[in-house]
């Protein structure tokens, strides 16, 4: 089971990479319900493009509010047991990083895999 968490708050553009940007996030005792891409339903995908009224909405937000959010997708999110969590981070280097490194440590994480690009 694959999470995809997709923290690029300014510009989500995961939801249109794997054609599901006109799902909804419904919520359920446990927080929100990711949506579930494919038909083995083995990806969950999280992302603040399924909470805007339209995908092209700006967000246009500072760190407090930013790291709010993304302490809520990590803890209020019915993740499920997932294998793996894929985090799509916003280029440079901005709160979206420090936040989510803070909010996965008590997750007690086995390891973590870093791909970056040479800009």
């Amino acid at each position: 089971q694959v999470g995809i968490l997709d923290v690029d708050l300014c510009g989500p553009s995961i939801p249109r990479m794997l054609r599901v940007q006109d799902s909804a996030v419904h919520q359920c005792d446990s927080g929100w319900v990711p949506v579930f891409v494919g038909q083995d339903r083995a990806i969950a995908l999280m992302s603040i493009g399924f909470l805007l009224e339209r995908p092209d909405d700006a967000v246009v937000w500072r760190g407090p509010k930013k790291n709010a959010l993304i302490k809520q997708f990590i803890t209020d999110v019915a993740w499920g047991d997932l294998d793996f969590l894929i985090v799509d981070t916003p280029p440079g280097t901005s709160d979206e990083h420090i936040s989510t490194v803070e909010a996965l440590r008590p997750h007690q994480l086995l390891g973590a895999v870093l791909v970056t690009t040479p800009q």
